[in-house]
């Protein structure tokens, strides 16, 4: 029994739930193909049951499902540096928008593009800048791409 969705979830009318039970199928695969590209990507499907509190309103099951595909490029540039490129679905909802509290979105699904580089400067210290464009964002379609970029110093030990 999880209870990861607590605060996320209600029973569709803004009152509590017994616990929630959720049940998650997830695949992954990273396949290198050479020393220098490699292909990678997960899917998961979750089903969460809506128990309501309340007897007088009918639960029901919110479903969700998530993906990502993606490169990565080994050694790009240097010895140990990795290069990725991803596209994200993070959280698309199947069914049960009415039991989340946040709404879910408008029926919109977001889609994130991820461009990493990881470039190690010593044994145990690397450099990764990271671009990233958001569209929908959270599954609202009317929303306005959001781009960004980071730059962070990673301390390997």
């Amino acid at each position: 029994m999880l209870t990861s969705l607590r605060g996320a979830v209600d029973d569709g009318a803004g009152g509590g739930l017994n616990d929630v039970i959720e049940n998650s199928f997830v695949f992954n695969f990273d396949w290198r193909l050479s020393r220098q590209f490699a292909l990678f990507g997960r899917y998961s499907y979750s089903i969460a049951n809506i128990d309501p509190v309340s007897s007088t309103i009918r639960g029901g099951s919110v479903n969700l499902q998530a993906f990502q595909l993606g490169m990565a490029f080994p050694d790009l540039g240097q010895r140990g540096a990795l290069g990725t490129l991803a596209v994200v679905v993070p959280f698309d909802v199947v069914s049960g928008r009415q039991f989340l509290v946040g709404g879910g979105g408008d029926g919109g699904t977001e889609i994130d593009f991820e461009a990493i580089y990881s470039y190690p400067i010593g044994d145990h210290i690397a450099i990764v800048p990271t671009f990233f464009a958001t569209f929908n964002s959270n599954n609202f379609s009317e929303n306005p791409p959001v781009y960004g970029t980071t730059l962070r110093m990673q301390f390997l030990f």
